[in-house]
């Protein structure tokens, strides 16, 4: 056995295993039986007397009825000659200042001590003399955990000096976060000598106990098979750490660390996930390139196969890097994923079997990788489903095109996870670009605002409408782009769709070009399959309608002329009769007659003329350009003489009227649509009608009610429409509502049914101010 400078070595063997022994002849107080012992070239005895050897004993060797100083100079007083209390004071409390410990009063007698303070003392006395061969035996057996800690990195520090170390300790785990090398002893006899790096913890404790090694080969079995059932219900995030955290635990090897590629071979590998690595050591290993620049960890990469250096230190890889080092390459299905790895301060090669294992836990890692890297491309996809059929949704429903717009863009920016979203209809060629109910910007906070006429909801408070809506305007005059995505800048991304001759281009951008993904192109490509959908579907519903709306105008026109001729012919026929029958030479009429002739043609004239009115008015009402003389009258006054010019002895008109205020209307417009309405009455509505008037929250409201047989309620709506008439047998042309709701729409008024539970009730309502929109 042989401990070389700089080296610490640990003895470890189960009780009676002879490590007592081992250290009695190493340090010459037990004589061997056989063999030689040597230190420096010199024997146990003579290497004590010169101070170039010390050593801790398990029993400590203090001298209770001493003090603290009087123990760590016990046997040194001749080396030292004369010497001051003060300084031997100064001296001992330097030593425990060095070794972390702590023991209070150095004057107290050592009998005082607790366990912990007298181990302190007999490590300082070894260390007064700066040996450089320390022989510990069980040093750290009576001291506390931060006590222990502050031992440890002593001794770490005394390795790096040069000093050889030799360690006896029944801790597994502080023999391999210290030693460089660990010997194993049973019945008196060495049955292991290893680096640390080389064989794991339980083959250690196999050799010390006689067990059967493959017990240790089960219970990694038995690790991996548990692994594997927590893995199977982690997060797939928290895979690598777990991993990483069970093979340190297998392996007793504290360094390891998982580095991950990109998807270029070539992209330098990243630090994923680390245990038990310094900092300098991280800030050194977290970037690291493939090949031979990145040492073991390059090397695995590039290579595919596992990588081994016992020693880094003649390496030109700069500082930061371990003593010793090996890689294994994570490879799956699809392709190397990254590089496991395992560190030590300490020079040496790991076992094949250990490397075998590590490649089984890389196997591991892999499928953790495949597995995380699956369920982000399902939530990726299904988080693309999602927002097309957020898109769809919000295009087929019952809303038209300009209404469902906002919903289905704020779908897809949501799907993007865009910062804005646009839709604009461009012309080719043309300097003026259409950004209408074609367009909407969308976002989180989705405040409406107000941008160039055009309504948008915006991602934020800071987003400008102008700057993606002028991106896609200038994209959409390229004529040569016809389909499918372009990166029209670093953070927007577009795609063009045309319908018929009119031109769309639909566009996201987002604040980070890293985030421009093949994934958000191809959602915004079937967004705009949907959308051009839905263009082409709303234009079909609308030629449709037109196409219903003709076909109905022109039944309503062959039915108006047919009506109209009808209505026509019954006044001119009674004018040309009676005019005729006193235009004959051959009779002579009386006065009376002559009188009542004349009559009949003035009253069948008078028809024909508010007939043809009527046509005037309903031609003008549908131009838009009703001629209207608003000034400031009375509702009550209108009513009055709208009731006298319908007066009629068979009906009875009862008008009630609370104090309304002025309008601003045109009186005689006003009295054309109550003399309508009561002339309604008059032919319709039975022998009563009761007129209403009242104010109502800045309004004037007259109600018209009758106590006829009423309009069905699927036939109110029509009534307004030109040229529609209800069941009945009276003539008329079918324009009177029409003209009616024409002139109450121009004073910015409505009319409407009412429900009523006899006859009907025509309600009309007036601003009392004037409106804008009247005229």
């Amino acid at each position: 056995m042989t401990v070389e400078p700089g080296e610490l070595v640990a003895v470890v063997g189960e009780n009676g295993a002879g490590k007592s022994t081992l250290i009695g002849c190493a340090t010459g107080v037990v004589s061997p039986d056989g063999g030689r012992v040597s230190v420096l070239g010199q024997s146990p005895a003579a290497a004590l007397r010169t101070g170039e050897m010390a050593v801790v004993w398990q029993d400590l060797a203090l001298c209770d009825n001493l003090s603290v100083i009087a123990n760590i100079f016990l046997g040194r007083e001749l080396g030292h000659g004369f010497i001051t209390g003060r300084r031997m004071q100064a001296e001992s409390a330097a030593v425990l200042a060095r070794v972390g410990l702590c023991v209070g009063d150095l004057q107290r007698r050592v009998g005082e001590l607790a366990g912990g303070e007298r181990q302190a003392v007999a490590i300082a006395r070894a260390l007064l003399g700066r040996p450089k061969v320390l022989v510990l035996d069980e040093p750290t057996s009576a001291l506390g955990v931060n006590e222990t800690l502050h031992v440890e990195r002593l001794l770490r520090s005394l390795r790096g000096e040069g000093v050889a170390v030799l360690l006896v300790s029944h801790r597994i785990d502080q023999v391999f976060g210290l030693a460089d090398r660990v010997i194993a002893l049973r019945h008196g006899r060495l049955v292991g000598d290893f680096s640390t790096v080389e064989v794991h913890a339980d083959d250690v404790l196999a050799l010390m106990s006689g067990m059967n090694i493959d017990s240790v080969a089960r219970r990694h079995l038995a690790r991996l098979s548990s692994l594997v059932d927590q893995l199977a219900e982690v997060e797939p995030s928290a895979s690598l750490p777990m991993i990483i955290s069970a093979m340190s635990t297998a392996f007793g090897h504290r360094q390891l660390c998982v580095h991950l590629g990109g998807e270029d071979p070539a992209d330098p590998l990243l630090l994923s996930a680390s245990v038990g690595i310094g900092d300098s050591v991280l800030r050194q290993l977290k970037r690291v390139r493939v090949g031979a620049r990145g040492g073991p960890i390059g090397r695995a990469a590039a290579s595919g196969l596992p990588v081994v250096e016992e020693d880094l230190r003649s390496h030109d890889l700069g500082s930061g890097w371990p003593v010793s080092m090996w890689s294994v390459p994570i490879q799956g299905s699809g392709g190397r994923y990254g590089v496991l790895s395992g560190l030590a301060d300490v020079p040496g090669r790991p076992q094949d079997d250990l490397l075998r294992l590590a490649s089984v836990y890389a196997s591991l890692a892999a499928t953790a990788i495949e597995r995380e890297r699956l369920l982000n491309d399902l939530a990726r996809r299904n988080r693309v489903l999602e927002a097309l059929r957020g898109v769809l949704n919000a295009l087929a429903g019952p809303e038209q095109l300009p209404a469902s717009l906002e919903p289905a863009l704020r779908a897809l920016a949501q799907g993007l996870r865009a910062r804005a979203v646009a839709l604009v209809e461009a012309r080719l060629g043309a300097d003026e670009t259409q950004v209408g109910a074609d367009e909407a910007q969308v976002g989180a906070d989705e405040e409406d605002c107000s941008y160039g006429g055009h309504t948008t909801v915006t991602v934020d408070g800071e987003t400008d409408p102008a700057d993606l809506v002028g991106a896609l305007v200038a994209a959409g005059q390229d004529a040569t782009w016809r389909h499918g995505a372009r990166q029209i800048e670093p953070t927007v991304c577009a795609v063009p769709f045309q319908v018929d001759q009119r031109r769309f281009v639909i566009g996201a951008r987002w604040t980070d070009p890293n985030r421009v993904s093949a994934d958000g192109a191809q959602l915004l490509e079937s967004a705009a399959r949907s959308l051009r959908l839905a263009v082409e579907r709303e234009a079909a519903q609308r030629a449709q309608a037109e196409a219903g709306a003709l076909r109905r105008a022109g039944e309503l026109q062959r039915d108006f002329i047919h009506r109209l001729s009808h209505e026509l012919r019954t006044p001119l026929t009674t004018i040309t009769g009676y005019a005729s029958t006193l235009r004959a030479t051959d009779l002579d009429w009386d006065p009376d007659s002559t009188s009542r002739f004349l009559d009949t043609i003035a009253t069948e004239a008078m028809r024909l003329t508010r007939l043809v009115g009527d046509l005037l008015d309903t031609s003008a009402i549908s131009a838009g350009v009703l001629r209207m003389q608003p000034d400031w009258c009375e509702v009550a006054g209108v009513l009055e003489a709208a009731i006298a010019a319908v007066s009629r002895g068979e009906t009875d008109v009862v008008l009630r009227t609370d104090d309304v205020p002025p309008v601003w209307a045109d009186h005689d417009r006003l009295e054309q649509v109550f003399v309508n309405l009561l002339d309604n009455v008059a032919r319709h509505g039975g022998r009563t009608a009761v007129v209403r008037c009242y104010a109502d929250d800045g309004r004037a409201v007259i109600e018209v009610t009758d106590g006829g047989p009423g309009i069905p309620a699927g036939l109110r709506a029509q009534m307004v429409e030109p040229y529609v008439r209800g069941d009945t047998d009276t003539s008329g042309a079918g324009l009177g509502l029409a003209i009616c709701k024409g002139i109450i729409d121009a004073h910015g008024g409505s009319l409407r049914f009412l429900d009523a539970t006899v006859g009907t009730t025509v309600q009309v309502v007036l601003p009392l101010e004037p409106d804008a929109r009247a005229g």
